[in-house]
């Protein structure tokens, strides 16, 4: 059941709620399950520049390096790093520098990730999007990434064509959690920050940014992980995405 995790009424949030708008990778979809498959398939292929031989540990280091970069690079920077970066940050965790090896990497992976990516679309996903429909509720994603490979993965998964709005940040020129590219989200859909819900699983891109916009924020928390210290509490914090529809109901 979804908890409240400040003084918002959900009675009183679910007659304002005019739209709601989805982090995709880790909330709509299941990202970290397809990577870590994804990993295991690419990472024999490296096996001689990896002296890592636990894959989970690979895993570890994958999504650290992604969760570093986002930190110290990514609240400056205008335009989102790529794949290719976020590998040679974990070959650099390594020590490992090999010219065009990140790329053949992050290449390698992108193509295994097409062949996989379908089938970690969250259980509730389409069930939640379609219901949000049925109900005049606009839906919407905002996404950081490249466009042609973000758009790609809306469409082989099936859920552009459960969105309303599709806001790509890059196109945008500002990428989560800069303020600015929620600020658009809001433009996007013509709507005052009340009126939405921003849905996500990462206190820092999604809640943090949508926080900063005044937009109220849902954390999608799977892992009944804890807040990280200094970030702003979620005003709802849910483990299934069915949790969303008593907050908008008509």
């Amino acid at each position: 059941m979804a908890q409240t995790e400040a003084s918002t009424d959900a009675t009183s949030q679910s007659r304002q709620v005019k739209a709601v708008f989805f982090d995709v990778a880790g909330t709509l979809w299941d990202g970290s399950r397809c990577a870590r498959q994804v990993l295991e398939v690419i990472l024999p292929h490296f096996k001689g520049y990896l002296p890592e031989e636990d894959v989970d540990e690979v895993v570890r280091r994958f999504n650290a390096v992604l969760f570093d970069q986002v930190q110290s690079r990514h609240l400056r920077e205008r335009r989102p790093f790529s794949r290719a970066r976020r590998f040679e940050a974990l070959l650099d965790s390594y020590g490992v520098s090999k010219p065009g090896l990140a790329q053949e990497m992050s290449s390698k992976y992108d193509g295994a990730r097409r062949l996989v990516m379908r089938q970690f679309v969250r259980d509730d996903a389409f069930h939640v999007l379609t219901e949000l429909g049925r109900r005049g509720i606009a839906r919407g994603a905002l996404v950081n990434g490249t466009p042609a490979v973000q758009r790609h993965l809306l469409n082989s998964i099936g859920l552009e064509r459960h969105m309303d709005h599709v806001v790509l940040a890059e196109v945008e020129g500002h990428s989560k959690p800069d303020v600015r590219i929620f600020r658009h989200v809001l433009r996007t859909a013509g709507l005052e920050p009340h009126e939405m819900l921003f849905v996500g699983d990462s206190p820092l891109t999604d809640i943090l940014g949508a926080a900063r916009a005044g937009i109220p924020t849902v954390w999608f928390n799977t892992g009944r992980r804890r807040l990280p210290k200094g970030f702003p509490r979620p005003d709802f914090s849910i483990t299934r995405l069915t949790e969303l529809l008593p907050m908008v109901e008509m």
